[in-house]
């Protein structure tokens, strides 16, 4: 026979498990709206409606350009690795990138260069991109000569 301790414990502890999975259960409303981050409005289980042009345009380039965020990077060996992998992912981008990229396409590839100038975890690296940046903007035009 069980001692009466561990009766006790094994019992509060079901009963425990049994009152807080009625709690949840009970509780538990399935996400019936999404909010917008850009705009803020809340939609209902309809889905959300298209975004305006004007909204997108005003969301487009804020944030995309402006100083280094990232401090510097003491590790002198994550710094090599860092630049080698960065190296590979942007070169194989670009390669892959289309020969004649629509509008949107282009200015996604742009934005993304400007922000990786912001955001790359070095930040005397993400400094020396950025000056690289303004002497020599990113072409996303068509690639084919």
């Amino acid at each position: 026979m069980l001692a009466r301790f561990t009766r006790t414990y094994l019992v509060v502890l079901v009963a425990l498990i049994v009152i807080i999975s009625l709690v949840t259960l009970s509780t538990h409303h399935p996400l019936q709206s999404y909010v917008d981050p850009l705009t803020g409005k809340i939609f209902g289980e309809g889905g959300v409606e298209k975004s305006s042009s004007d909204v997108l345009v005003a969301h487009e380039m804020s944030g995309v350009r402006g100083g280094v965020i990232m401090p510097k990077l003491g590790n002198a060996t994550a710094k090599a690795e860092l630049g080698r992998s960065t190296w590979k992912l942007m070169h194989t981008m670009t390669l892959r990138f289309p020969d004649k990229p629509t509008e949107d396409e282009r200015k996604a590839l742009e934005s993304f260069f400007y922000l990786t100038s912001r955001l790359y975890p070095c930040g005397e690296c993400a400094t020396e991109f950025q000056a690289l940046l303004k002497k020599y903007p990113p072409q996303a035009r068509t690639l084919t000569t």
